[in-house]
């Protein structure tokens, strides 16, 4: 492993071959400010939540891809989504995860009628593409051990940095199964149940051997007592142009100048 010199980063990440930078080098950001760089993204820059789902989706599976060992070996990833924005991110993972070879099955915490537009949205691209059939929740208890027991990598695509738990009903039950497993597991943003504003774990919590935090990590995820619910720490780049943080008051810098997927040194 090779060094350059000067804020801790490195050429090549221990795992995955992404570069490295400290989390001293890298600012985080509370809940509150994220939804503020949201909202002036797509109000004041035109970005569509599409965008920023697609950019998540292609980040997850990415990372999904080095943690199972690369392309062309058939891995197979089960991915838990949510009805919101982070499950349509999860679900977009799914399709890149399939053109590059993986066996996926998602396992779906909301029905589609109550699920957000973007989840919507990529269900139905799944569905034209013949990756999944039906959407529900009726999932039994005996299958999704069967799925979980054969999975290389599960993906929590939950719930996003706006949830502060507990998780409940099916979402419940999904991470108690998931627990019960041991399987590797990879958050997308925050582990599920798992508090954005101070680390603190609710119950039942992901306890997750990766998340990736998209854009910039959140206060929550970044805290001593987070650690052994969060794992590695990876960070992804959405395409949010600095301009937008630094109309939210946030600092942003150089921390993707390596790459667009970076990992956190602790």
């Amino acid at each position: 492993m090779h060094m350059l010199g000067g804020r801790g980063q490195k050429q090549n990440a221990q795992r995955g071959g992404f570069p490295e930078r400290r989390i001293l080098d890298v600012p985080s950001v509370t809940p509150r400010t994220m939804r503020e760089v949201q909202r002036i993204a797509q109000e004041d820059f035109a970005f569509d939540i599409l965008q920023i789902t697609e950019n998540a989706g292609r980040a997850a599976a990415a990372v999904a891809l080095a943690m199972t060992g690369g392309h062309g070996r058939g891995q197979r990833v089960v991915i838990l989504a949510g009805g919101g924005n982070m499950g349509a991110a999860g679900l977009a993972a799914a399709r890149h995860l399939v053109n590059w070879g993986c066996h996926v099955e998602p396992v779906f915490a909301e029905v589609e009628t109550e699920m957000s537009f973007g989840a919507r949205r990529q269900v139905q691209i799944l569905r034209k593409a013949g990756i999944i059939e039906a959407v529900g929740e009726s999932t039994s208890e005996d299958t999704m051990e069967q799925h979980l027991h054969d999975a290389d990598l599960v993906i929590d695509a939950i719930n996003g940095y706006g949830f502060e738990g507990p998780a409940t009903g099916i979402s419940a039950a999904l991470i108690n199964l998931l627990l019960e497993s041991r399987r590797p597991t990879l958050a997308l943003d925050v582990p599920t149940g798992l508090k954005a504003t101070t680390g603190e774990p609710t119950e039942p919590c992901i306890e997750a051997t990766t998340t990736l935090a998209l854009d910039l990590p959140k206060v929550g995820v970044v805290a001593p007592a987070a650690r052994p619910y969060v794992g590695e720490l990876y960070l992804a780049d959405l395409g949010i142009p600095r301009a937008v943080y630094e109309r939210a008051g946030v600092i942003v810098g150089s921390t993707f100048a390596d790459g667009p997927i970076i990992r956190i040194r602790r």
